[in-house]
């Protein structure tokens, strides 16, 4: 009998369990495992700046169909119902009603109040009006499309903006965990060393300021660790928000920073050709100069005329008695055109029309503007990538040559041949090489997307 419960409470036991399991690997989100390229383009697709730019394109899109919209046939539907509390009254000559329908006491010369209407009335119609001619909807519905082109040049700007972001916040987190690897094997080799010196200075081989020089040097390396996770933390968080995704997500970088700062200095970005044309800040100032010449044309079109036709249709109630509706309606339509005619206006039109041609020159300078600041920035951009390939170069020499200094230095110090003082020097040497290392490639790794930025390549 016991056995039997053993079993079930067994069984119960590793039903919750599974349960739990399951439910707590639910609540915990997977691992995003992202190389720098599929972080930028997971950003093109999640981030909050590219969501909005998309809501931007959607509303351009449905502002088309409203433009087109204002041309077609446009049906209303109205109705009312009134009750006169006191109704209206008119004062009529006496001398136009006969003498013998006149009240008592009215004579020659006096007024009568008469009263026309009802206490009760009401009204329903229907119109449809439909527009002809109108110049300026031809070039609204040109501008709409424009418009369009400029929110998806903008959209496209903004995806740019995106990427340049998460790049340089990708190169931030590894930056700080190559820091990271550097400092945490340089505690492991500093606490080595002072186990080593103070098991000399007790036997007496050693002075007590080597044992001291060693402690220090032990807690500036769990200084400069705990600052630089620090570091790691807040460029984690640049990068989430970046990305678009929650600060709880947990993110896997697969890229280190020596092999993306390695093809970065292979020139590869630089291989192929660019077009300044193809520049996304070129295309916005291309289809500003486009929008500003169409709001020329626009105001030009004011000067012609414009024409509408119209059907009403309706029908009208009236009764001393508050429900109408059983009584006789009588019916009315309406049909016909409308014209509008600009004749003077003072020169007003003449000088709007005047402003917009200025402004639409001034957006053909700002264009031949842009296409030069392009150039500018590319060549500016093509300099700066160099010269970073040449800082990471000498930045890696030095690395290697602090490096090998240091372990001889090490190498004597463990041997007795010089005191801490001189190895604290060569580390502090090293250490300076390690970082400016790391800031070289990160130079060079921001320098290379700056310059893929600036040639419409990114």
């Amino acid at each position: 009998m016991q056995s039997g419960y053993a079993k079930i409470l067994g069984l119960f036991v590793a039903i919750c369990f599974w349960s739990g399991t399951n439910v707590l690997s639910a609540q915990t989100p997977d691992t995003l495992s992202l190389t720098l390229e599929q972080a930028m383009e997971y950003a093109s697709a999640h981030a909050y700046q590219k969501i909005s730019s998309e809501y931007d394109v959607a509303s351009a899109k449905k502002k088309i169909w409203e433009t087109i919209a204002s041309g077609l046939p446009q049906i209303d539907f109205s109705a009312k119902y009134n009750h006169s509390i006191d109704v209206p009254v008119s004062l009529l000559p006496a001398e136009i009603i006969p003498e013998d329908m006149r009240p008592p006491g009215i004579e020659t010369g006096d007024k009568i109040p008469v009263s026309f209407g009802t206490a009760y009335d009401g009204s329903y119609s229907f119109s449809v009006s439909q527009m002809i001619f109108d110049g300026s909807y031809f070039v609204g519905l040109q501008a709409t499309q424009v418009f369009l082109d400029l929110t998806r040049h903008q959209t496209t700007k903004t995806e740019i903006e995106i990427r340049d972001a998460v790049a340089k916040a990708y190169f931030l987190v590894l930056s700080a965990r190559e820091n990271l690897q550097a400092f945490e094997e340089n505690l492991t080799v500093n606490k080595s060393l002072l186990k080593e010196t103070e098991a000399l200075f007790e036997n007496g081989f050693r002075e007590s300021m080597d044992v001291s020089q060693l402690r220090l040097m032990v807690r500036e390396s769990e200084k400069q660790i705990v600052e630089v996770k620090r570091n790691e933390e807040v460029a984690l968080a640049v990068l989430r928000f970046s990305l678009g995704v929650e600060e709880e997500q947990p993110i896997k970088l697969t890229n280190d920073l020596l092999s993306l700062s390695e093809r970065a200095t292979n020139g590869e970005a630089k291989k192929s050709g660019w077009s300044p044309e193809e520049h996304i800040d070129y295309k916005v100032a291309s289809t500003n100069v486009e929008s500003e010449k169409l709001q020329f044309k626009n105001i030009k079109s004011q000067y012609l005329p414009q024409l509408n036709a119209f059907y009403t249709y309706q029908k009208t109630g009236y009764g001393d008695e508050w429900n109408i509706f059983g009584d006789e309606w009588y019916k009315s339509q309406f049909v016909g055109l409308s014209v509008s005619v600009p004749v003077f206006s003072s020169g007003m039109r003449n000088a709007q029309a005047q402003q917009q041609k200025l402004a639409w020159e001034k957006s053909k300078n700002i264009r031949t503007q842009t296409m030069q600041q392009i150039k500018m920035q590319g060549l500016t951009a093509l300099t700066d990538y160099n010269s970073a390939i040449d800082q990471y170069e000498i930045a890696l020499d030095s690395k290697a040559l602090a490096y090998d200094i240091y372990e001889k230095t090490r190498t004597k110090f463990t041997n007795g041949m010089i005191g801490s003082f001189e190895l604290t020097q060569q580390q502090g040497q090293y250490i300076q090489a390690q970082i400016s290392h790391v800031q070289a490639a990160l130079a060079v790794l921001n320098s290379r997307i700056a310059y893929l930025k600036a040639t419409g390549k990114l």
